[in-house]
């Protein structure tokens, strides 16, 4: 009688057995899916040139800082009463304007030029968009010649298109005083990366052709050049307004400056 019983309860425990089986080969198959997906989806990113798009970024956030910085101190100075001389030729000015500068580079290397935010921003889109097979296939792609070039010129108009975004919006200015660093960085990377060939991709890289003409390829550079591009530009825009907001609050810092200059007039 033990034995039948024995016997009879491994048998009841065969089905439960065999399911834990089943789901676990099942949980396997899923995390090693997604250990995939995340392997393909960094490569496409790490593919990629953001040195167009952070440079566009870099020059406008100096520009927007430069001008809330000197608003700032001209408001600061009518409410002070200063005489006349107080503007950016004074050196007391110079001096209270570096002070709100610095605090806005330090705002711009802690969310900005460490660059993971563009890298996490990309990732995220890349990822909701396109299964694992389909970032693989983008991935693979750009380490052709023909994809390699794509993907050049993918970046070249992502970088036109954030600069179309400021320039065409009168958000920058060649002229300003203070950010000539930036925009010289800015002119050199694009000259570097200025595309000087004209390509015929049906003829001489008929895949890299078809490749952006639909499909995976077509819907890739379709997300970048709309909705991904979006997402930078909205980044660039709330770090321009968090600078504003922190410059807004420096008065105390840059008040002896103020009153030294009237001390001195």
């Amino acid at each position: 009688m033990r034995l039948i019983a024995a016997i009879a309860c491994a048998c009841a425990l065969m089905p439960a057995v065999h399911a834990a089986g089943q789901n676990g080969a099942a949980s396997d198959y899923q995390a090693e899916q997604e250990r995939n997906k995340k392997d393909a989806v960094e490569r496409v990113v790490d593919s990629h040139d953001f040195t167009l798009v952070l440079g566009v970024g870099r020059f406008y956030l100096k520009q927007c800082a430069i001008k809330t910085a000197r608003r700032l101190l001209a408001q600061w100075g009518r409410e002070a009463a200063l005489p006349p001389g107080w503007n950016l030729d004074a050196p007391k000015w110079q001096q209270a304007e570096a002070i709100l500068l610095k605090h806005a580079a330090a705002l711009e290397a802690e969310r900005f030029d460490h660059r993971a935010w563009i890298s996490e921003t990309w990732s995220q889109y890349v990822s909701a968009k396109f299964s694992g097979e389909q970032a693989d296939v983008i991935a693979t792609h750009f380490q052709t010649e023909g994809g390699r070039l794509q993907r050049q010129l993918l970046d070249w108009y992502m970088g036109e298109t954030m600069l179309f975004n400021y320039g065409f919006t009168d958000r920058l200015d060649s002229t300003l005083r203070g950010s000539e660093s930036e925009l010289l960085e800015l002119q050199r990377a694009t000259h570097a990366r200025l595309p000087v060939e004209d390509i015929y991709f049906a003829g001489k890289y008929p895949d890299a052709f078809n490749f952006v003409a639909k499909g995976t390829g077509f819907e890739y550079a379709k997300m970048l050049s709309i909705p991904l591009a979006g997402a930078l530009i909205r980044h660039i825009d709330d770090l321009a307004r968090a600078v504003d907001a922190d410059l807004a609050q420096r008065r105390l810092e840059v008040q002896p400056y103020l009153d030294a200059f009237k001390a001195g007039s």
